[in-house]
């Protein structure tokens, strides 16, 4: 291996291992290069769809789905959990969606629709912010409070209809209350008419971060009987993914039990 391959494979390995958004002072630091080189050699990584870089530092890219590296943890939870969300769109008569963590944002992997579900606008590989909808705040419920708060960052929030919240302080009072729950409420914050209830999907042995949400109208989301329903179908659909997904890697699920 040359030595620019094998420098290269030190970033991208780094990366892997810290399973999180990393800086380009701390990438020079763990790998040993100057931050010249290591910039150099992000730079042609990110070209290639490799690694991508935020506002807060580097991370994996998602073209390393087409090296394998990445998308079994992925790809395993989508080709496990699609009978898990299309058995409760038929129980809800909703919109089902599973999505994961992806640097600063969700991405959707898969949706399930039933005949009456409304349709979003939103599609699977479609990226969405945390901060209002119901993937985004149980994901970021899992997070620590560090992590969270540098995702808000100090820049101004899109507002994306009347109800969206952009205050940092006031959305990280919301996600503790998620925490608390179990779960995390969108009511109209990202598409007007539409309420979402979304849980967390966690796979500690690897960054999957990820979320099974129920989506529907705010008329029929919003009536307490329907709500502590769909809460209790979206929990057990939950511990069947654990269940599935759990002999191929060690899951942990924070699934607590649905409050008023």
């Amino acid at each position: 291996m040359s030595e620019s391959a094998g420098k290269a494979f030190d970033l991208l390995f780094y990366l892997a291992k810290a399973g999180e958004t990393v800086s380009l002072a701390r990438l020079s630091r763990e790998t040993g290069m100057n931050k010249a080189t290591a910039l150099r050699y992000l730079n042609v990584l990110e070209s290639k769809g490799v690694v991508e870089r935020s506002k807060l530092g580097w991370t994996l890219g998602l073209s390393l789905f087409e090296l394998g590296s990445k998308v079994p943890v992925r790809q395993l939870v989508v080709d496990k959990v699609r009978p898990i969300i299309e058995r409760l769109a038929r129980e809800t008569g909703e919109s089902v969606n599973l999505a994961y963590l992806a640097d600063e944002t969700a991405i959707f992997l898969d949706r399930a629709e039933a005949n009456r579900s409304l349709r979003m606008r939103s599609m699977p590989g479609d990226r969405l912010p945390l901060y209002c909808t119901g993937v985004g705040k149980a994901i970021l419920s899992q997070l620590s409070e560090e992590r969270m708060a540098a995702i808000l960052g100090p820049y101004p929030l899109e507002k994306y209809t009347e109800f969206t919240c952009t205050d940092p302080d006031d959305i990280i009072k919301e996600v503790r209350r998620a925490r608390e729950l179990g779960y995390g409420i969108d009511s109209e914050e990202f598409e007007v008419g539409l309420t979402c209830y979304a849980m967390p999907l966690r796979i500690p042995s690897s960054d999957f971060v990820g979320a099974i949400s129920i989506s529907g109208p705010t008329a029929r989301m919003k009536n307490p009987e329907i709500r502590d329903r769909f809460i209790y179908l979206l929990e057990q659909a939950i511990k069947d993914a654990i269940e599935l997904l759990s002999p191929h890697y060690h899951l942990d699920i924070v699934s607590k039990k649905a409050k008023n």
